[in-house]
């Protein structure tokens, strides 16, 4: 019995590895490679984290495909890395069609980067660390109908990805995760901003507990003063080491390839010292979709997974009909130039970034060069009620306290300033717009960028609330005992197409809101989860899983049906601790 007990489990073993490995049409034999248990298409922030997870048991053999190759070892110096923004060996930009309610300082058509590198945005990001309001995640769980999607059931996995060497309560946080989350000690103008939310009103709270209306300092995911990505908190500590466990750069992944709604394979194309070759890799359990909110829905529609009308348009064969492409969100912020005169207390990088402070930084860690130029306070607010009345905020503040960044948001050389004035300013960020995009594929070119509109501030409660929050905002420099020490003061006439508004009444604000929008490159649910096969907006299940289709799930920011009120990179971890449960359960269970 024992024996033939044996022989029925290889003979299905046998089978099911004929089935994956049996020829397929327009594929040679030379252009296959190999077989694993999971495949997963990017290694972004996500995809580092399924990686590892998925890997740790070592009963799972899981093959990363990632079109960038490995981070400059300089992004890790957070004073540096705005730099790489414009490298193209690290990052990627994408154009939306213009705009008319956004970007209009640029023709209406703000720039949307994303690391295209190991590690992917978290390798590339301001390192900005925010989890998000309980209400986002509950309000997942009400569009699933699936419990697990509350925020108290997600603790665990923000804790589990969490190092946190902060300063808030430890029961709020975890210790001993790939992600290192620290306050660092140099922030330039972190007191007066933090003291003047606390005149105005405002608490000073957890950025990373139970987001609630106030003032908080910035964490970041940082140890020593340098960054912690997905790449060197999760994959790289184990790359090498482990036999189940394979990355493949510069790899570029073209179309899924199905048996009947079954998803088994990859083709992808392979860069090899400037040569592309055709590639083609097969999973025997999932293939499993983080390339990121543009890239993830137009694989999908390229293989044949999207709107009707978008497949029949590009004459591709269906495989399914879903809402792919859709239901873009992104989070858009109005930046305020804000004057002070006293240079010191401001980051400027030709005189803080020199070899004293250098020395400093790898030394203790810390100092300008572990500063992402200037980042420092924040604040969570609400336009309908202030303080505590609400702890649901709908906008968020960054102060800067330099006068732009490289290769993000540029100095206005337009500016007039005194002398030992300098320029600072704070971007006013709608926290959980109501605007819709979509993105959908060029039909000249499929395999080029997607055709993205991102539709900004098109809801007229988005344009109010920025609106809002920038007449807030002002309070905070111009009503303030911490700021008006500092003479701080908003410079008029930046924009020309704004001049012959009445200066600082609404219709300005919206002139200047118009002109001075950019992303803050946050850009998710173009493959949203829903609560089924019923949901005619849903590409997914709660479990991730794309509906109608066998084997394929999506883990990256396309998944969330509503954005986050934060920025992404902290959920991101979180769906990727979550999905690496659901998908190591299933196949225990299968």
């Amino acid at each position: 019995m024992e024996f033939f007990s044996l022989y029925l489990v290889l003979i299905i073993t046998a089978l099911q590895f004929q089935f994956i490995l049996a020829p397929l049409p327009n594929f040679q034999e030379d252009q296959v490679t190999e077989v694993y248990d999971f495949v997963i298409v990017g290694g972004g922030t996500a995809g580092c984290a399924l990686a590892r997870r998925l890997s740790d048991s070592g009963e799972h053999s899981v093959l990363v495909l990632e079109a960038g190759i490995v981070p400059d070892p300089a992004l890790d110096v957070p004073a540096l890395a705005s730099s790489f923004l414009t490298n193209p060996n690290y990052s990627r930009t994408y154009y939306s069609v213009p705009q008319q309610n956004a970007g209009l300082e640029n023709g209406g058509i703000p720039p949307y980067k994303v690391g295209r590198t190991l590690g992917g945005g978290s390798s590339i990001n301001s390192m900005h660390f925010n989890r998000g309001n309980p209400q986002d995640y509950n309000t997942w769980a009400e569009i699933t109908g699936d419990r697990s999607w509350r925020y108290e059931n997600l603790m665990k996995y923000f804790r589990r990805s969490e190092n946190y060497d902060g300063i808030f309560p430890s029961d709020q946080h975890g210790k001993g995760g790939p992600i290192t989350v620290s306050l660092p000690k140099y922030v330039p103008l972190l007191n007066e901003w933090l003291g003047a939310g606390q005149f105005l009103g405002y608490p000073v709270a957890d950025p990373n507990g139970p987001q609630t209306i106030s003032f908080c300092p910035a964490e970041y995911s940082k140890r020593f003063g340098r960054r912690v990505s997905s790449y060197t908190g999760y994959l790289k500590p184990v790359l090498g080491s482990r036999q189940n466990l394979r990355v493949i750069l510069r790899a570029e992944a073209r179309k899924i390839i199905f048996r009947r709604n079954q998803a088994v394979g990859i083709q992808f194309l392979q860069d090899r010292n400037g040569i592309p070759t055709d590639k083609v890799v097969f999973a025997r359990k999932e293939i499993i979709l983080s390339a990121g909110s543009i890239e993830t829905p137009a694989l999908l529609m390229k293989s044949g997974i999207g709107p009707k009308k978008v497949l029949n348009a590009a004459k591709i064969r269906p495989i399914k009909y879903l809402n792919v492409g859709q239901n873009l969100q992104d989070h858009i912020s109005a930046r305020l130039d804000i004057i002070i005169n006293n240079r010191s207390l401001a980051f400027i990088e030709k005189r803080d970034l020199n070899p004293k402070t250098w020395r400093y930084f790898n030394e203790a860690g810390d100092g300008p060069y572990a500063a992402y130029s200037g980042y420092g306070g924040q604040a969570f607010i609400s336009t309908t009620s202030q303080g505590n009345q609400t702890n649901v905020p709908d906008v968020q503040l960054f102060y800067l306290a330099s006068s732009g960044i490289s290769g993000l948001f540029p100095e206005r050389s337009n500016i007039q300033m005194g002398d030992g004035e300098v320029a600072s300013s704070v971007s006013v960020m709608v926290a959980n717009p109501l605007s819709r995009g979509f993105l959908t594929l060029n039909l000249t070119d499929v395999n080029s960028s997607p055709v993205i509109d991102f539709q900004y501030l098109t809801h007229p409660t988005d344009m109010r609330v920025l609106i809002d929050g920038m007449e807030m905002a002002m309070k905070v420099f111009e009503d303030t005992p911490q700021f008006r020490r500092l003479g701080a003061r908003f410079p008029p006439n930046l924009f020309p197409d704004c001049e012959h508004i009445k200066f600082r009444s609404r219709s300005f604000w919206e002139c200047h809101a118009k002109q001075s929008t950019s992303s803050y490159w946050h850009a998710s649910g173009t493959c949203a989860m829903g609560s089924g096969a019923d949901d005619p907006l849903a590409v997914l299940d709660s479990k991730l899983r794309v509906i109608g289709i066998r084997s394929l799930r999506v883990v990256d920011a396309s998944i969330m049906p509503t954005i986050p009120r934060a920025n992404l990179q902290a959920p991101l971890y979180m769906i990727a601790e979550k999905a690496s449960d659901m998908i190591l359960e299933h196949w225990r269970n299968t």
